[in-house]
Order: C-alpha cells, then sequence, then structure tokens
C-alpha cells in the first residue's frame, strides 16, 4: 500500500491571482510548425489535448522528436486531412530529377502545434513539449519522474473531499507539465513547491499526499477547497520506458538503465 499524509487546513487570504479564479475553457489554437531552436540538451515530450473528452495525455521524455513520430502518426491516422498535413511537412519540395527528398529538418526538430481535425466539429490538438535538461537526458530511456500540475479543476461546490467529489473538469485547459527528474526526491521537492504556487492564495484548501511504497515510484499531491480541486502528479512508468529501451535497442541504440 502507498504512504498517505494528510496537512492540516492552510489558512490562506485570497489575493486576486489567476489561478484563485475562475477555471479558463479550452480555446481551440492554431497550427505551429515553426518550433523553437533545439539544444544539445534537449529532450522532447508529447501532449495529446482531446477537449471533447477533456484529457490530457503526456507521452516521454524522448531524447529525440524523432522517437515521438510512430505516436504521432498513429493518432493522425484517424482524419484525411491530418494525414496530408503531416506528409507535407515531412516531405520537401522535388529536386531537379523530380524526387521528393525528406524533411530533415522535421525528422530533428518537428513542430510546436499540430491541429487533427476530426468529425462534427471534434479535434485533438498534438503539442511538442521541449525542456532543457542535460541530467535526464543522459540517462535516458532510463525511468525517471516527470511532473504534471493540473488545476484548478472544477468540482460541485458542495464538495471538500476528493473521495465524494467524481471527475473533475478542467483538464485539456489547465494541466502542464512541470518537468522530470532523475531522482524521486529532486520530484518530490518540486510537486510540493508547484502545489504551494498552485494554491497561494486560495483561503480553506486541504491538501493531501500519497505516495508508492519502498522509496520508489510516483505519487500524487492534491488540494481541495469547496467548487475547486488542483492535482499534481509525480508520474514514474518503468514498464512503459523498458519498452522504449527495447525498441531503441531493436534499433541498434546503445541504452543504459539506472538502478
Amino acid at each position: 500500500m502507498g504512504e498517505r499524509i494528510h496537512f492540516e487546513e492552510l489558512a490562506l487570504s485570497p489575493t486576486g491571482k489567476v489561478n484563485a479564479g475562475p477555471l479558463t475553457t479550452y480555446l481551440k489554437p492554431k497550427d505551429a510548425f515553426t518550433p523553437p531552436p533545439c539544444t544539445p540538451d534537449t529532450i522532447f515530450y508529447l501532449a495529446t489535448i482531446a477537449p471533447h473528452t477533456d484529457s490530457y495525455l503526456l507521452q516521454g521524455p524522448v531524447k529525440k522528436f524523432a522517437h515521438l513520430l510512430p505516436q504521432i502518426q498513429d493518432i493522425v491516422s484517424n482524419s484525411p486531412s491530418a494525414i496530408d498535413k503531416l506528409a507535407s511537412l515531412q516531405e520537401m519540395e522535388e529536386d531537379i530529377w523530380g524526387e521528393v527528398e525528406k524533411n530533415a529538418q522535421f525528422e530533428q526538430d518537428g513542430f510546436e502545434r499540430f491541429v487533427v481535425e476530426g468529425q462534427r466539429g471534434v479535434y485533438t490538438v498534438l503539442e511538442v513539449l521541449r525542456e532543457r535538461n542535460e541530467e535526464v537526458k543522459n540517462v535516458l530511456p532510463a525511468a525517471i519522474y516527470t511532473v504534471i500540475a493540473a488545476g484548478p479543476l472544477t468540482t460541485p461546490s458542495s464538495y471538500t473531499s476528493a473521495a465524494v467529489a467524481g471527475t473533475p473538469s478542467g483538464y485539456a485547459a489547465m494541466t502542464r507539465l512541470v518537468g522530470s527528474f532523475v531522482d524521486r526526491g529532486a520530484a518530490q521537492t518540486a510537486a510540493r513547491h508547484i502545489m504551494l504556487q498552485l494554491v497561494d492564495g486560495v483561503a480553506g484548501v486541504t491538501r493531501t499526499e500519497t505516495w508508492g511504497a519502498g522509496g520508489k515510484g510516483g505519487g500524487l499531491l492534491m488540494a481541495m477547497c469547496p467548487g475547486k480541486m488542483w492535482e499534481v502528479k509525480v508520474v514514474y512508468e518503468d514498464q512503459a520506458l523498458r519498452r522504449a529501451r527495447e525498441g531503441l535497442d531493436m534499433e541498434g541504440e546503445k541504452v543504459g538503465w539506472r538502478v
């Protein structure tokens, strides 16, 4: 069983900060195909945002954008217009002999945002997130800790306990990456710090923490007050990263695992 820690209610006064205000609805963005410049210590993530199901799925980090392409292609395969759009990014214009060349720059840097149009107004947004993190990149694809924050999420105003709040809303609009860490202690510190920032200035907040037992594994920090909830997750996906290692081994890349 996991280790569960309860905190006393925080006696904070409202400050009028944005995170204490009403939930922001997810607004459909535009494509952004020109990514920011990458450095040798850049790691990559793929965020899949589906407003129609209010979901935010984060995958990664990986060393190269190219390692995210199979998942991107799988999502895009359900949309004819997105298939054509991705193909145009991957290919360059015909050369003087009439042959279409691969866009090496795209294979290296990718895109910033890609909107996958579905049917009847449904759409999915793919965002490639980048983080400068030499320490994590040096150990990938070893298992690491990734911190993700969400909130304020909306809950029925009468609920002040996660056990009875049901499913909150607002994940698509209010989820963001905090970063990845090699060590669990550093991830825990970052998670607690971002939670304090999220609830700063909000009155009547109750917080809890749940961590995997044995000094390993991820955790979940939650905070609640009437009508609002915040979550900070520390994700440790050992099995998923083992599958990634197996895939890289098949490609002939040398990889190392941290014990």
